[in-house]
């Protein structure tokens, strides 16, 4: 006992005494914020002097870049020069800058080049490999807004840290970098549409010639088309590389929102819209009600154009709608096939495949119950095929929320589906239900969620 309180006393006149101060001194260190690198500090160093010369962060207003300073690899050596996007506002001419900023000897940033543009914002920059020549070298895409209405697109090479205008500040209402011709590099495509009689909107299509980016072919699009809300690329059905323009439809003899997506391919180096009616004047065929957008519905690599229409309501007094979605995939000459058909039921996040056997007397219902803790949102389907059993359904599928959601999903004969973080799906055969549906595995493959469409293109 004596030793041990020897000891005590002599750990505490360590901590008392000088010792002290190197153990808290130690300690501090290990808690102490990391400190930035030379080479952040030397851009943050940069970035802050222009700031400080009156020139505004500037960030781009949409696309998958939106922040004001980026890390970006733009040569392919594997060092990331930042990208800086500025306004100064006190300038008459190109007040928008971009600067590029490389590493010197000493792995510091400095000021590489900068690219100067004309108009209120940068509305968006892409990097994308338009040459192709340099294999791991990439472009700047940029489109400037000039007003609120009106956009232009430029390119440019920054090899060596020059710029080199590859395409001079040209308008447009949408553009997408597609790769039509399949030679690994990106093309450019800019749609305008024009709402007016004498003029026909249009897709012109750029490629690299000789190292510039040359209108080489125009296709119209369609004449009722009155705004681009997404293009999207993607394959036709026999392999065929395609870009997919869909946008609003312009109905004078009502206020009912319609879509319309035109088909843009290359035909022997000519850009074709293969969706074009006999009179060229419209996309007839691909006109519907806005359900849902193009997907690859079926997961074969090919981009589908959902066409939705009514299913008849079993409860003739209710005002519910249901529709059915035929799913059309189009080949490189405009014809079409429907590879799937779907109900969709957008109000409760999910669809169902459909069997080709019920489509001609399938009847749909809603019932829904709501009670203190719980959630309940089901669909009844009827087959109205005029015999006894058309009066019952044959299957429900229902989507339970809140408290007691695992209770009521489990109920009875339910089947559960899918569960989600805050619903559980399930479905119920009904006595009926043998004639028309072989097992409930079957359906349960047929099942799916809706996942939202983040695409920002």
């Amino acid at each position: 006992m004596k030793r041990l309180l020897a000891a005590l006393c002599a750990l505490s006149m360590l901590v008392l005494s000088g010792c002290s101060f190197n153990v808290l001194e130690s300690t501090d260190e290990l808690y102490a914020l990391p400190k930035a690198s030379e080479e952040y500090t030397s851009l943050e160093e940069n970035l802050q002097s222009l700031l400080d010369s009156g020139l505004e962060y500037a960030p781009p207003l949409s696309g998958s870049n939106t922040q004001p300073v980026q890390l970006q690899d733009l040569d392919g050596d594997g060092e990331q020069e930042a990208l800086a996007f500025f306004r100064e506002s006190s300038a008459t001419e190109t007040p928008l800058k971009i600067y590029i900023f490389t590493k010197d000897d000493e792995g510091l940033y400095e000021v590489a080049c900068v690219i100067a543009g004309d108009g209120t914002d940068i509305n968006s920059v892409l990097i994308c490999q338009l040459l192709g020549d340099e294999g791991t070298v990439y472009e700047l895409v940029v489109a400037w807004q000039v007003s609120s209405a009106l956009y232009t697109l430029s390119a440019y090479s920054i090899e060596e840290y020059t710029p080199i205008t590859l395409m001079t500040q040209t308008s447009y209402t949408r553009y997408s970098a597609v790769d039509l011709d399949g030679d690994e590099e990106q093309e450019l495509v800019l749609m305008t549409v024009r709402n007016s009689d004498s003029d026909m909107s249009t897709a012109v299509y750029y490629d690299n010639v000789d190292g510039v980016l040359e209108p080489v072919s125009t296709a119209n699009l369609s004449t009722r088309l009155s705004s681009i809300d997404k293009t999207s690329d993607g394959l036709l059905a026999d392999g065929t590389p395609a870009l997919y323009v869909t946008g609003a439809v312009q109905d004078v003899n009502s206020s009912a929102s319609y879509q319309l997506t035109d088909i843009l391919l290359l035909r022997d180096g000519a850009l074709c819209n293969i969706t074009l009616d006999e009179d060229g004047q419209n996309s007839t065929d691909t006109i519907r009600y806005s359900l849902t957008s193009n997907q690859d519905i079926n997961g074969d690599g090919v981009t589908e154009i959902p066409t939705p229409y009514l299913l008849t309501n079993y409860d003739s007094s209710s005002s519910d709608l249901f529709y059915a979605v035929d799913w059309r995939q189009y080949a490189a000459d405009g014809s079409y096939t429907v590879v799937s058909i779907t109900y969709y039921n957008s109000t409760d996040g999910w669809y169902l495949e459909l069997p080709e056997e019920w489509l001609d007397c399938l009847e749909l219902a809603r019932q829904d119950t709501s009670q203190s803790g719980s959630n309940e949102r089901g669909i009844l389907f009827y087959y109205n095929d005029g015999s006894d059993d058309a009066d019952t359904p044959f299957l429900g599928i229902y989507k339970n929320t809140g408290t007691y959601r695992e209770r009521n999903a489990t109920s009875g004969d339910r089947m559960i589906l899918l569960r989600s973080s805050d619903a559980i799906y399930s479905l119920e055969l009904f006595g009926s239900a043998y004639d028309q549906v072989e097992s409930a595995g079957d359906l349960l493959d047929r099942f799916h969620l809706i996942t939202a469409d983040w695409s920002t293109d």
